[in-house]
């Protein structure tokens, strides 16, 4: 069963067209501006937050300051989008500075001597010493994605080169993260089974080998182990449900649970999937942070994470025909186009190149910065909306068991 991690094509989705002009009234906008906001993002905005000279994505650019941070982790995930336009668009140059990303960031972020225990780890920006579980699988689905369209053996490489941190991860009680400096798998922290499980089953899918799902299920498992009675994940030191860690953990158990018919996965897979809806606000939108008890701890939205689990949700309705999921998706897809800075927004900043057809960092704004890896699920979660939403609606969803 393929995964559709980037891109809709991944999962064998047509590309919709021609696109109506006709506004979908749950959205606001008709599928065709739906594009033109995506085209103008990737091809207008993106390419002014790529530093030509170190091949790279620059951290964030602050509108306030008028200046960029350093490149850093955002090359993980911002080359994601380059890949989901490139099977849209087929333009060499899209792939092309995704390459020169991915490469960066291998040179910079990723253990690679052959004598390290924890080769393939991917470093923590602000704490070099820490390798995180999260970052690894990202690099694994970065490169799959890579070798997909290009076919190129290097890599597949360094996605196994990757996937064997993650196996280690496993092996030491799946901890998030390896400490470099005390030479110590540590618990605490950021405990994201999603990325995981989604990188295994991409290879699963690259190279048919069947060890790559067994892996999944092992994480899988670890995952059933971790969701509270209330049906969340509260993976932020066993404490706090983080909205950055929805979507792809929403996703895993769906997917995982489509591959391997197990019902424990899918029911899981259901339980978040309501706690979500239950806790999505009136605007379409999550706050960014929960802890136990239901409060709120933190009231801000990251609006990029919205997009992502609005994915996930018409993921889920695929699978269940449930019309609650696909409104809910919808809620959050206008939430996340409201954040999209126009030339006619009426926002700040928006006569600067640098931020027109971006994506506010924030909601409320807090520091007016903006970052590719933002932009990545915010586009891509416009594209799984023209390709999903359109299928959906002229073919059924097929039902299962869930």
């Amino acid at each position: 069963m393929p995964v559709s991690v980037v891109s809709p094509q991944d999962r064998g989705r047509p590309i919709t067209r021609p696109l109506s002009e006709e506004v979908v009234p749950e959205l606001g906008i008709s599928p065709a501006e739906l594009e033109r906001r995506a085209r103008a993002n990737t091809y207008e905005w993106l390419p002014r937050q790529f530093d030509e000279e170190s091949g790279a994505f620059y951290g964030y650019y602050s509108a306030i300051e008028h200046r960029y941070d350093n490149p850093q982790t955002v090359n993980l995930i911002a080359p994601w989008q380059l890949l989901a336009t490139y099977d849209r668009y087929r333009d060499e140059a899209l792939l092309t500075m995704a390459r020169r990303a991915a490469e960066w960031f291998y040179g910079h972020f990723v253990v690679t001597h052959p004598m390290e225990i924890v080769i393939g780890g991917v470093r923590d920006t602000k704490h070099s010493e820490e390798l995180w579980v999260k970052y690894a699988a990202e690099f694994v689905i970065l490169n799959v994605g890579l070798y997909r369209r290009t076919g190129e053996e290097k890599y597949l490489q360094r996605a196994l080169q990757s996937a064997s941190f993650l196996i280690q991860a496993a092996r030491h009680g799946f901890a998030p993260r390896y400490d470099a400096q005390s030479r110590a798998w540590e618990q605490g922290g950021w405990r994201s089974f999603g990325r995981a499980i989604e990188a295994f089953l991409e290879l699963h899918v690259a190279t048919e080998d069947n060890t790559w799902r067994d892996w999944a299920e092992k994480w899988g498992d670890f995952a059933l182990s971790l969701q509270a009675p209330d049906g969340c994940f509260y993976l932020i030191d066993d404490e706090y449900f983080n909205s950055d860690l929805a979507a792809d953990e929403l996703r895993a158990l769906l997917f995982l649970g489509e591959e391997t018919k197990h019902g424990s996965l899918l029911h899981a897979a259901r339980r978040f999937a309501d706690w979500l809806l239950l806790h999505q606000r009136d605007d379409g939108a999550w706050p960014l942070t929960v802890d136990r008890a239901g409060n709120v701890v933190v009231d801000i939205v990251g609006p990029g994470d919205v997009p992502n689990i609005a994915v996930a949700l018409l993921h889920f309705y695929e699978v269940t025909g449930e019309t609650k999921y696909r409104q809910a998706a919808l809620r959050a897809f206008r939430y996340a186009l409201g954040t999209q800075v126009l030339p006619t927004s009426d926002t700040p900043y928006r006569d600067d190149p640098r931020v027109r057809w971006g994506f506010w960092s924030w909601d409320p704004r807090y520091d007016y910065t903006l970052s590719a890896d933002q932009s990545t699920h915010h586009v891509r979660g416009m594209l799984f909306l023209l390709d999903l939403e359109v299928d959906l609606r002229t073919h059924q969803p097929s039902v299962m068991d869930v």
